[in-house]
């Protein structure tokens, strides 16, 4: 048995319980911190953050295009297959049908030329077969028309950058209205 003098136990307790208390401190005091940095967030957006902005790209792109939406449906879309944070908002503009499969094509192309003129660029990462475009950190895609369908689209995704929705509390879709 090894006999130590007085100070020295009461030093090394002491040293002891700072540890843990750091230990503690520093685990319990940047859960919202380490939350995001899990999931590979920085600047985390709010839900109502990332709802307004494709909102107000839509409001936008429908302005611009003087559009005639026939519905306009906002939903929140899990950025990962387990659907877990982080989500974006996601909004769908949908417009009537042209005459004819090439004509939708034309007019497509008429309102990518028309959008581009106004700060949307092709510069986007995002990976689709349709036209596409962005602006501050939205992508809108000009989905084609399509045989069977009733209407042609334009959806609008924004950032992944929402870790406060939960699978649970993402919802359905909700009606917009961009007037």
């Amino acid at each position: 048995m090894i006999v130590k003098r007085r100070g020295e136990k009461v030093g090394v307790r002491a040293n002891l319980f700072i540890a843990v208390v750091l230990a503690v401190a520093a685990l319990t005091s940047g859960c919202d911190a380490v939350s995001s940095k899990a999931n590979g967030v920085s600047e985390p957006l709010t839900p109502e953050q990332s709802k307004a902005q494709v909102v107000d790209a839509a409001r936008e792109i429908v302005q611009t295009l003087k559009l005639d939406a026939s519905a306009v449906v906002f939903r929140r879309s899990s950025c990962n297959d387990q659907h877990e944070a982080p989500f974006r908002g996601v909004v769908r503009i949908k417009y009537p049908l042209a005459s004819s499969f090439e004509a939708s094509g034309s007019e497509v192309e008429q309102m990518v030329q028309q959008l581009k003129s106004n700060g949307w660029g092709e510069n986007t990462d995002f990976k689709t077969h349709a036209s596409s475009l962005a602006k501050n950190q939205v992508v809108a895609v000009f989905n084609p028309q399509a045989k069977g369908t009733v209407n042609r689209s334009i959806e609008l995704y924004g950032e992944c950058r929402d870790v406060t929705t939960t699978k649970d509390s993402a919802g359905t879709t909700e009606q917009i209205d961009l007037n």
